[in-house]
């Protein structure tokens, strides 16, 4: 399968994949964009937005990092800034199992990056 996102180098062993979801609005747009600013210069570079939509953004990152310390560099702060309110914010670790919509975007970077979804195991019919 064609990688859409130009990165042919599979991840090594120790990297994790992560969806970060953010949530956005009028009132916080731009502490949305400065966490995906932090994400990109202190988590992964090419980490870059899968969706932005009236509510939030998700982004999928490929990293070392466990989960609290993606928590920390996206709060890095430059001095006098305020990060506010923070509550709508979740780090999910994407695990070997997943289903996305068949040729999308997201089904592309699952492929490339986690592995195939696990099979269907044989059960019996349910009457």
């Amino acid at each position: 399968m064609e990688n859409p996102f130009g990165d042919s180098d599979e991840p090594s062993s120790d990297h994790r994949q992560y969806l970060v979801l953010i949530a956005a609005s009028k009132d916080n747009a731009a502490l949305a964009q400065k966490i995906l600013e932090n994400i990109k210069a202190h988590v992964d570079e090419r980490a870059a937005p899968l969706w932005i939509d009236a509510k939030g953004i998700g982004v999928l990152v490929t990293t070392e990092l466990v989960a609290s310390e993606i928590w920390r560099e996206m709060f890095q702060k430059a001095p006098g800034q305020d990060y506010g309110d923070t509550r709508n914010l979740l780090i999910l670790e994407i695990g070997k199992d997943w289903a996305a919509r068949r040729d999308d975007k997201i089904e592309h970077w699952l492929a490339s990056h986690v592995g195939a979804p696990l099979p269907p195991p044989n059960r019996p019919k349910r009457r």
